[in-house]
């Protein structure tokens, strides 16, 4: 495998990063390279990748090596199924997990209680990235007036499980604590 200095100037890093990357540990500098190298990716995203796992290490102790080395990181680069850009983008929803596990629970509670609801696929509930203004989407597919009335005669019923009102509560930060560690 190429040296880090090598693989930051082929790929055009700018100095401060490749500083940052030397100024690792052997064993996390290792590790990062590993996974840059892996999924071929530039600078801006390394840059990203640092600032991320630097935070969770700041937080929850340990090192990058170990972060990455855990079986989700190791899963998604040998996936022979995913192709480079897949295997990115679930890299970065796993660095997000770890890295607001508060607000990756939150989100994983409301996509709980909308599968509860049993809403048919042709009506879509979401929530903004990182829950930004507490407002839930819906999205309704028609092909006529008739699907129209079915399809909202059926968010009506739902409307009036427990279910949404605990969506509602978990937006407006009301439920977040609960069960939980605050800490977090």
């Amino acid at each position: 495998m190429e040296s880090t200095l090598d693989y930051a100037r082929k790929r055009g890093f700018h100095e401060q990063t490749v500083k940052r990357l030397l100024s690792l540990a052997e064993e996390d500098q290792r590790a990062s390279m590993d996974m840059v190298a892996a999924l071929k990716i530039g600078h801006n995203h390394v840059r990203d990748l640092l600032d991320w796992l630097d935070e969770i290490v700041l937080r929850d102790g340990g090192s990058i090596a170990a972060i990455l080395g855990r079986a989700p990181f190791c899963e998604i680069l040998t996936d022979p199924r995913l192709g480079r850009s897949d295997k990115l983008k679930r890299a970065k929803e796993e660095l997000r997990r770890l890295r607001f596990p508060r607000l990756s629970q939150i989100e994983a509670e409301i996509a709980s209680r909308v599968r509860v609801l049993k809403l048919g696929p042709q009506i879509q509930v979401g929530t903004p990235p990182g829950l930004e203004g507490g407002f839930l989407t819906v999205q309704l597919k028609v092909t006529s007036r008739e699907d129209l009335k079915k399809l909202v005669a059926e968010l009506a019923q739902a409307a009036e499980k427990p279910e949404i009102d605990e969506i509602f509560e978990f937006l407006g930060g009301r439920k977040a604590g609960e069960g939980r560690d605050e800490s977090l």
